[in-house]
């Protein structure tokens, strides 16, 4: 791997800033009980399985459980992870719950390069690999697992890696608990769990409702959420649960304005109208089942069905005229399953883990625009289905096992996989496409993890991933179909270190290269209005990105603990392509959205037993405008926001009381997390200028809670 002399003295820098991290003070000499590190165990496999130790895996992998994301004071999945390394994270939309999460240089544009799964199913829309986190079942969520870097196991589209959500189950004392908040923005959330054992069963049930009327004018949402899950044990050995969601929210869509105009008044909407109405309904069912000889069936099946109602308001085409407006009508449906069986035993005498497993998937989407514009109506419907079949098997051998100063574990794996995509595109005009794609693909991974001592592990991963062409991609601006696009095939390296300071602290530092190719809209012949013109969807030969990644986690006393993530990024194109007859993009120009540095540091103060203060910060730098691949614009600026949550919680009759308050963006920092370049028809302006979409202003809220805990 080659990496610039920047990125090798920061290396050095941040090797050399664990190595002499001051051991904290021992709460032994002290007087009080010794603090230690939690240990973190994650699941290594596609299904979740035994646990393993997060120090064995060759990989940089970030656990965020539910508790840590109540400290924070995150309000959404994206907020939650926000503060983790690789994060790529902005808002187009210009609501609270709709911003992008990407990982590693990957900026969701066109198509995510992530995968996100809740509880073993893939939860990415079919058509763009978009992820509606708001249609998570958020209040639900135990425990997240950020897997950064290609990954064979979990299937198409992890190109930039993987997010893990577990789901809570019910078990322990039955308890009811109820939660309120109120704020900025008219910001209203209440919710009320229960959940608990009863017999050898246990379930958890969670209401929730939201809404607000937003910090940009025409910017509100309400969300009504739904979830329970039902889980059955007769035995020591079997498993079953049972789940069902159900979320209806309608999202208003501040989107974006023009720099000047943003920068006067940041609550303005452009374009206001814009509405996003979604009504899911997900229901999965899950087994584990312990066998003879140390083999256990872990599996899943799913059924997932979302109507999405988008109406757009757009710019006019003509200086003075009518406001295009567009109506896009969707309705998927998912249906499939995943059964793995993995053997935990010996070979060759040293403890060896193998998983083989294989899943079956199906796919229809059929979507409706219907638009009008200053040139009239339009519409256009597009009918598509996918079939997924894959298997995959993976193997973890433990070496040396008997040593305590030293062991070496070897990780290997490869899936197959073989999708058909067939669509069907017919619109006002009269032009009608339709085809079919066919992709076999063979993806492997390979690891080794060095246990050094007790305290360090070193690791080098290879891996790799794939995405197909979207529907939208497989057609031409001119209707023609493109049925020789290549699937996006990524390559990652990584090295790492993980290491435990004393018993107070952990810290851990990766680098990594992620080379691909892409799919871009490219011409040779770029004149639109000759006939020789051949602009269509592309492979971009070569896009390249690798950076490092460096975490410091400690905890001082009983009184104060912190998080501290650092990421460096650099994406950039090598190969050069023409994007039109007057953009042509060079080897080394930077990928758009992709900043080159994120800090996020989280503190947590506990002066008494019931009271917390946390405090958030988060420092991204300046990034590419959107559509500005030639990096021909200034760049958009970086940003600091400060966050700030007080919690109180202590024993009252029956349970627990709480209270707490949030302050959003504490310093009133104005700035803007994304921004794009396209031309301003509906001022008149002519030509091209920077677009953004304003953050919110300082917010504060404030609630309560009480939890009922019975026998």
């Amino acid at each position: 791997m080659r990496y610039r002399p920047a990125v090798f003295r920061l290396c050095v820098f941040v090797s050399g800033l664990l190595a002499s991290v001051p051991i904290p003070v021992s709460a032994e000499s002290e007087g009080q009980e010794p603090l230690e590190v939690q240990e973190v165990v994650v699941n290594s496999t596609r299904l979740p399985d035994t646990p393993v130790d997060a120090r064995i895996l060759p990989a940089k992998v970030t656990i965020i459980t539910a508790d840590d994301i109540k400290k924070t004071g995150a309000r959404t999945v994206q907020e939650a992870i926000q503060w983790a390394t690789g994060i790529v994270m902005y808002d187009q939309i210009g609501n609270a719950f709709q911003q992008s999460i990407d990982l590693r240089g990957y900026n969701g544009q066109p198509v995510p390069g992530i995968s996100v799964f809740v509880d073993g199913v893939r939860v990415n829309e079919p058509d763009f690999n978009t992820t509606n986190f708001d249609l998570i079942p958020y209040d639900t969520i135990e425990r997240i697992e950020i897997v950064p870097g290609a990954s064979a196991i979990y299937g198409k589209n992890a190109l930039g890696g993987v997010i893990n959500i577990i789901t809570k189950r019910g078990g322990g004392k039955h308890h009811v608990t109820g939660e309120t908040l109120w704020g900025s923005f008219e910001r209203q959330r209440y919710t009320i769990n229960a959940s608990g054992p009863v017999g050898k069963f246990d379930y958890n049930a969670n209401f929730g409702r939201e809404m607000e009327t937003g910090y940009r004018n025409d910017s509100g949402a309400s969300i009504v959420r739904f979830s329970g899950r039902l889980g059955y044990k007769p035995t020591d050995q079997t498993d079953l649960s049972v789940s069902y969601n159900y979320i209806k929210d309608k999202l208003h869509q501040a989107g974006q304005l023009p720099l000047m105009r943003g920068e006067i008044n940041p609550r303005e909407n452009f374009t206001p109208g814009d509405l996003d109405e979604k009504e899911l309904n997900f229901v999965r069912g899950t087994v584990r089942q312990g066998l003879p000889f140390g083999l256990s069936l872990n599996g899943n099946v799913f059924y997932r069905h979302l109507d999405q109602d988008l109406f757009n308001v757009g710019q006019p085409f003509l200086v003075g005229g009518i406001l295009s407006q567009g109506t896009t009508r969707t309705k998927t449906e998912q249906r499939g399953g995943t059964a793995q069986l993995a053997h935990d035993g010996a070979w060759l005498g040293q403890k060896n883990h193998l998983v083989v497993g294989g899943e079956v998937i199906r796919n229809d989407l059929s979507s409706t625009l219907s638009s009008f514009s200053d040139f009239g109506p339009y519409s256009n419907r597009v009918v598509a289905d996918e079939d997924i079949h894959a298997t995959y098997v993976q193997d973890s051998l433990h070496l040396l096992p008997n040593s305590k100063l030293l062991g070496i574990v070897l990780t290997g794996g490869v899936r197959y996989d073989h999708q058909r995509l067939t669509a069907d595109s017919q619109d006002s005009f009269g032009t009608t496409n339709a085809g079919s794609l066919r992709f076999d693909r063979t993806t492997p991974r390979g690891g080794i993890s060095f246990l050094l001592m007790e305290t360090l592990t070193a690791y080098y991963n290879y891996s790799e991933g794939f995405r197909v062409p979207t529907t939208q991609e497989m057609f031409t601006l001119a209707g023609q179909p493109n049925l020789d696009l290549r699937p996006v095939r990524a390559r990652n390296h990584e090295i790492g270190f993980k290491a435990r300071i004393g018993s107070h602290a952990e810290g851990s530092i990766a680098l990594y290269q992620n080379t691909s190719n892409d799919i871009f809209f490219s011409c040779t012949v770029c004149d639109p209005t000759t006939p020789a013109f051949d602009g269509q969807n592309r492979n971009a030969d070569d896009v390249r990105r690798q950076g490092v990644e460096t975490t410091l986690k400690a905890t001082w006393n009983k009184y104060l603990d912190a998080v501290v993530n650092y990421s460096y990024t650099d994406a950039e194109f090598r190969s050069s392509f023409n994007l039109s007859s007057t953009k042509t993009v060079k080897v080394g120009d930077e990928f758009p959205l992709v900043p080159h540095h994120r800090v996020g540091v989280v503190v947590n103060a506990h002066p008494t037993r019931e009271v917390t203060v946390s405090l958030t910060g988060l420092y991204v730098s300046s990034q590419v405008y959107l559509n500005d691949e030639t990096n021909s614009f200034p760049r958009l600026p970086g940003y600091f926001v400060l966050n700030m949550r007080i919690a109180y919680e202590r024993t009252a009759p029956g349970g627990r009381i709480g209270a707490f308050v949030l302050l959003n963006n504490l310093t009133n920092n104005q700035y803007f997390t994304f921004g794009s370049v396209a031309s301003n028809t509906k001022t008149g302006t002519g030509g091209l200028e920077r677009f953004v979409v304003p953050a919110s202003s300082i917010a504060v809220y404030g609630g309560l809670s009480y939890r009922f805990e019975g026998l």
